[in-house]
């Protein structure tokens, strides 16, 4: 009689019987404890943990509850869970509870399940679902044809739909941002999250089908999921592919090789002619844009190239769209070619940080040859004539700093900081398709007005110290930090022109971050906020949809109706209406001869 009374005792020891409250404060940080029986896990604004994780063990159908009052979000991690996604996110307002199962060693997520015939019959899931989190589940004897997701919800809601019936169902794109190929066929999972400000569902997670490139033809067939991933391999290798020619909207396709022998990939169905050649653990991901009817090409290797590393100066043969050369004290050469071989479209960046200068050219160039400096930038393409082209220009910034700067983060690190900013904004303007880059032309510690961000901006366009500097360094562009603990408006302030060089002037706030200098550049080159129309064209301004540097400057993109999210494939702006890059582009050889 006595083994189960301390059976008893030892699992009172281990699990209380009451609900506990607990929260990171608590228990010094987000990694909840598995000896309660039941937990109620409170995040608010002062009480608070990025990351949170359930614990691995629990006591059978102990519970875990997590209330978060706070704007601040918190990514659970979910591997532990029944639910279908590595992590979720905690926003505010979130009620959250999840049920261990000891006998699979894993939490079941507390949320509403739909099927078919607990709907009358139908796939379409009601509107408004209850709880943040969501299941519909097909069955054989519990089937639909289609499954349609609700007509809204509230934003970050969570749909996990997934079937183990024999035949295939489809989820219908009513109410999905866009038409992929969600096929839903046996053991299939998806996983899509209501984004409000799109009012679509977007896909978080699809089914991977998995192809050997030795096993199937040479043409890819039109996927049948979302998501393709064809490998390569010694002994499963083809010489060339093709991608589909027609796709669901936004269907990605990966090739991924560990062959020891290229793969040529066709240009056919691409929206670039450039070269795209599959080596060795390389990898390239596709984006089907149905608008287009082409596959565009979203990630891409990008070889690195040191001029010390090449025989006679000469670049190899383009292997992939783009690559890079970099010099340095050290590591530099006198010329450096080209490569011979390439296709049109190919792009080679070629920067310095080199003391002494250095020439490019190529044996057909439409330049003859160039020379590279320190702090110079330079984007080379490969034209449909096969020349080598010059297809960027470059404006030069003087960077000013405070006393005050200085008394807060020191002489070198403020420096570092307005370098770091120079490369965050030449950053996005790479990745945006710009065709101009941003260089140093010096550094001056100088006082401007300290009352305003306002005051500032107004004399660095007349002081005479700025002016003659900006003058003397051949400053297209200047840029001015300061220290205002924390009584400034607004990050920065920039004069939204390009007409008259002693207007090309931004100011930033010390206590914001490195990023703003890429805003109060794009504000100088005529660019508007999201939300506005007061810039040089009615296309010059940011896309209120999406978090580029003109809205809420957080993803390292300018508006380009030309350029596709990573995330969901969303284009980033939109023709003749939201195209901040090409006002930018139509005003920077103005900018760039400014000195």
């Amino acid at each position: 009689m006595k083994r189960p009374l301390l059976g008893v005792f030892a699992a009172l020891i281990a699990f209380d019987v009451a609900a506990t409250d607990l929260s990171p404060n608590a228990i010094g940080g987000g990694d909840i404890p598995g000896n309660y029986a039941s937990i109620d896990f409170y995040l608010s604004k002062d009480d608070w943990a990025p990351t949170l994780t359930l614990p691995a063990d629990a006591g059978d159908q102990a519970t875990v509850t997590i209330h978060s009052s706070t704007g601040k979000l918190s990514n659970l991690i979910a591997g532990n869970t029944d639910y279908p996604l590595t992590s979720m996110t905690i926003a505010k307002d979130d009620h959250v509870s999840f049920v261990f199962q000891a006998s699979q060693r894993r939490w079941t997520v507390v949320a509403p399940t739909y099927t078919p015939n607990g709907n009358g019959g139908s796939g379409a899931m009601p509107t408004p679902m209850t709880g943040k989190f969501a299941r519909f589940n097909l069955a054989d004897g519990d089937w639909s044809q289609a499954v349609t997701l609700p007509a809204s919800a509230p934003d970050g809601s969570v749909i996990a739909v997934a079937s183990s019936a024999v035949w295939t169902s489809r989820i219908a794109p009513t109410h999905a941002l866009f038409a992929s190929s969600f096929n839903l066929r046996t053991g299939d999972q998806y996983v899509f999250m209501y984004r409000s400000r799109y009012q679509s569902w977007v896909s978080v997670k699809t089914p991977v089908v998995a192809l050997d490139a030795g096993s199937i033809p040479a043409q890819l067939p039109a996927p049948t999921v979302p998501t393709t991933q064809v490998r390569f391999a010694d002994g499963n290798w083809s010489p060339s592919i093709t991608l589909p020619a027609s796709a669901g909207d936004r269907d990605r396709i990966s090739l991924i090789s560990d062959a020891s022998w290229a793969t040529t990939v066709s240009n056919q169905y691409l929206d670039t002619t450039a070269t795209i050649k599959l080596t060795p653990g390389m990898r390239y991901d596709f984006l089907y844009i149905r608008e287009k009817g082409l596959w565009t090409l979203q990630s891409a290797p990008a070889p690195s190239h040191r001029p010390d590393q090449l025989s006679n100066g000469q670049l190899p043969d383009m292997s992939s769209p783009k690559a890079s050369l970099r010099a340095y004290d050290g590591n530099w050469s006198r010329q450096v070619l080209l490569p011979v071989n390439a296709r049109p479209g190919d792009e080679i960046v070629v920067s310095s940080d080199a003391s002494w200068a250095f020439d490019v050219t190529a044996a057909n160039t439409a330049f003859g040859t160039i020379q590279i400096g320190n702090g110079d930038i330079v984007r080379f393409v490969r034209d449909d004539a096969g020349r080598w082209t010059r297809a960027t220009r470059l404006i030069s910034m003087l960077l000013a700093y405070s006393d005050r700067a200085v008394a807060r983060v020191g002489e070198s690190g403020e420096k570092m900081r307005l370098l770091e900013g120079l490369r965050l904004t030449n950053e996005a303007l790479e990745n945006s398709k710009a065709n101009f880059y941003v260089k140093p032309a010096g550094f001056l510690r100088h006082q401007l007005p300290q009352a305003s961000l306002g005051d500032a901006l107004n004399a660095a366009q007349t002081d005479p110290v700025v002016l003659d500097t900006r003058a003397r360094t051949a400053a297209d562009a200047f840029y001015f930090e300061d220290y205002y603990g924390g009584t400034a408006a607004s990050c920065g302030l920039g004069v939204i022109t390009v007409t008259k060089r002693e207007a090309m002037v931004g100011i930033g706030a010390l206590e914001c971050g490195t990023t703003v200098l890429r805003h109060e550049l794009a504000h100088n080159l005529g660019i508007a906020h999201a939300y506005e129309n007061n810039g040089a064209t009615p296309y010059a301004k940011g896309y209120p949809l999406l978090p580029d540097i003109m809205n809420d400057n957080t993803t390292p993109y300018y508006s380009n109706p030309r350029v596709y999210t990573p995330d969901y494939g969303i284009a980033m702006g939109i023709e003749n209406q939201i195209d901040a890059v090409r006002a930018m582009n139509e005003r920077s050889q103005l900018a760039s001869e400014f000195y």
